[in-house]
């Protein structure tokens, strides 16, 4: 029995490819509206490269560590060390400091859900653990429009 939900489920349908025609439109109008606005950010920020260059270079000239302008201020920026580390140092730092090397690694450890699942639902592992539980999700509603007649 129909009792017409069938012709107002295409309205609705029909309703929804319109309104994603008229985002897809909005969308590529402004790209179009951007399109100048991103070409003259990219030149500012060449400009600004260029200008920053010459702050650096003007800054350094002046021997200084710090000039106050009321403009601002320019100044060398102490930073803190760089680590730069290799994939022997876990290894190595095992080896020499075994014992506090605890300290400084860190194990972690994380279910691989995909083969863990597929494994429940083959049975192969039992859901008698207390840890594992399996929890019913409610139905999704989807829809696509096909563009059919009405």
């Amino acid at each position: 029995m129909d009792n017409g939900y069938k012709e107002e489920i295409g309205k609705l349908l029909k309703a929804t490819d319109d309104i994603n025609f008229e985002i897809r439109t909005l969308r590529k109008d402004n790209e179009n509206l951007t399109a100048n606005n991103n070409k003259k950010i990219v030149e500012l920020q060449k400009k600004m490269e260029s200008v920053e260059f010459n702050l650096k270079d003007t800054f350094t000239k002046t021997g200084e560590e710090k000039v106050q302008t009321k403009m601002g201020f320019t100044t060398w920026k102490t930073m803190d060390v760089k680590f730069n580390f290799t994939d022997k140092a876990i290894k190595e730092i095992e080896t020499i400091y075994p014992e506090t090397a605890t300290k400084y690694i860190k194990v972690t450890k994380t279910l691989i859900k995909v083969p863990l699942k597929k494994d429940i639902i083959d049975e192969k592992v039992s859901l008698t653990l207390d840890s594992l539980l399996l929890v019913a999700q409610a139905r999704k509603f989807v829809y696509k429009y096909t563009g059919g007649n009405l």
